[in-house]
């Protein structure tokens, strides 16, 4: 394990602005060993009735270490991932994890889930897990997957719902930068997590006209599936979406 992304002797001009940078080996071991693994749920999701045509373009927002891009490469070989991420050192390690596994497919850049650096309509299927819990403008990060997706194209969602277990590791990050800063550095992540009621969740996820809209939920996590619907007639509009509740994954 290397430490040196938390290292209290470090010397820089001055103290990052966000946790994920300062102990960026601390969440990479969470994303490894604590969080749960939904790469099956995802491709099951996105790729529901036949595999992806060569070349589709999958996003990951808020990729941290990259797992969910680097998995889904290796899964679908065929496909190109992209995981963006503010923090520089997470891109490092996730970009260090490509190479290991050798996925030529899979890249890794550092852009803001606020405003993705990517036209309307471009990309054809996008996976954002554990992002809300820490972002300032959630409905804005749902308008920028609205947009960039092309239509017809899918989404996964995937937010925790228990909150000892969610907020455990932002609580241990903000621990990590008092006993290694001195003094402890002003950071942009909150306090404490947001974990979303399932009400909140569905409100969010709904601000959008999505052409289908599937909730789901299990006793950790809560989901959303849903899908851009493709351009439709004028006299079309106005329908009203189609929203599914069903049982846990």
């Amino acid at each position: 394990m290397n430490q040196s992304d938390c290292n209290p002797t470090e010397r820089t001009p001055a103290p990052p602005d966000s946790l994920f940078e300062r102990c960026a080996w601390f969440y990479a071991l969470c994303r490894e060993y604590l969080f749960r693994d939904h790469t099956p749920e995802i491709v099951q999701s996105l790729f529901p009735d036949e595999p992806p045509a060569p070349g589709t373009h999958l996003l990951e927002l808020g990729c941290g270490p990259g797992f969910y891009a680097c998995r889904l490469s290796e899964e679908l070989p065929h496909i190109r991932t992209t995981g963006i991420d503010l923090s520089h050192n997470l891109i490092r390690r996730a970009q260090s994890r490509a190479r290991k596994f050798r996925l030529p497919n899979c890249t890794f850049k550092h852009a803001d889930a606020h405003a993705l650096p990517y036209s309307t309509g471009s990309i054809d299927a996008i996976v954002v897990s554990r992002l809300f819990l820490i972002v300032p403008d959630k409905e804005g990060i749902v308008d920028e997957v609205f947009r960039v997706l092309r239509p017809g194209g899918r989404c996964f969602i995937a937010e925790p719902t228990s909150g000892f277990r969610t907020r455990f590791p932002l609580a241990f990050l903000w621990l990590l930068s008092r006993l290694t800063t001195v003094p402890a550095g002003k950071y942009r992540e909150p306090q404490q997590a947001d974990v979303m009621s399932r009400p909140d969740f569905e409100a969010l996820i709904a601000t959008q006209p999505w052409g289908s809209m599937q909730l789901e939920a299990d006793n950790w996590y809560q989901y959303a599936v849903c899908q851009k619907a493709p351009a439709v007639p004028a006299q079309a509009l106005g329908q009203p979406r189609v929203l599914e509740l069903r049982g846990a994954f």
